[in-house]
């Protein structure tokens, strides 16, 4: 996949030219991470703009407690780090790569010359982050108000729904999603996690084998969602 492709699938791009593509393909390096290796850590000054390009990214924050709460997952196409070039403030937040991944990097001063030249960019941009808010409100309307288990069904659903593979026992959820990762992304303990998936189990709406989790029905997670 060149770069170009890869960029025509970034949604901040979507109204730009083959012609502008190319130039903002141009302006880019390329850099490749290990899994569980740091891209950059909560603190930190912000020097650049990332595009994952291959594997899979996760965002978190951490407690001084050390307890992980994940923001969210990302994969090809998807963007990040625009937040502390917007503001000139240091990182919210810590990235690490979740598989072995290629990110492409944008400098901060090139990121600000192309938000100069092409101002549908940063209308783009606040679009996105618009939907990340109403996306975070939701999720501390949930931890506010929600069970661990609807919460657990929750996740479930958007990692199928997201990154699930369809398979003759229903949609995988693919294993580099492990009962920790899906603990954090949930906001409790791996221990809660495993003994509630026993439950949706039990009740027919997934199966868990191992590190392998199948969800049978989408719909019907959904409807336990909506209940």
């Amino acid at each position: 996949m060149t770069i170009k492709s890869i960029l025509s699938r970034v949604s901040i791009f979507d109204s730009f030219s083959p012609d502008q593509l190319g130039e903002v393909a141009g302006l880019l390096s390329e850099k490749k991470f290990k899994s569980e290796e740091n891209i950059f850590l909560e603190s930190e000054p912000g020097k650049n703009f990332f595009i994952v390009s291959q594997g899979r990214i996760k965002i978190y924050k951490m407690s001084v407690g050390g307890h992980v709460k994940v923001l969210d997952y990302l994969e090809v196409g998807d963007f990040f780090g625009e937040m502390a070039l917007l503001d000139n403030t240091s990182r919210s937040a810590n990235a690490v790569a979740l598989t072995d991944s290629t990110l492409l990097i944008l400098k901060k001063e090139d990121f600000t010359s192309l938000m100069g030249s092409q101002p549908e960019l940063l209308l783009q941009i606040a679009r996105t982050l618009s939907a990340r808010l109403r996306k975070a409100d939701i999720e501390i309307e949930m931890l506010s108000f929600s069970s661990v288990k609807k919460r657990l069904i929750q996740s479930i659903y958007n990692l199928a729904d997201k990154y699930g593979e369809g398979t003759p026992e229903g949609i995988l959820i693919p294993r580099e999603f492990t009962h920790q990762d899906i603990s954090e992304l949930v906001g409790t303990a791996r221990e809660v996690v495993s003994r509630v998936l026993r439950e949706l189990k039990d009740e027919g709406l997934v199966i868990a084998d191992g590190r392998n989790i199948f969800v049978k029905d989408l719909n019907r997670l959904l409807e336990e969602i909506r209940d």
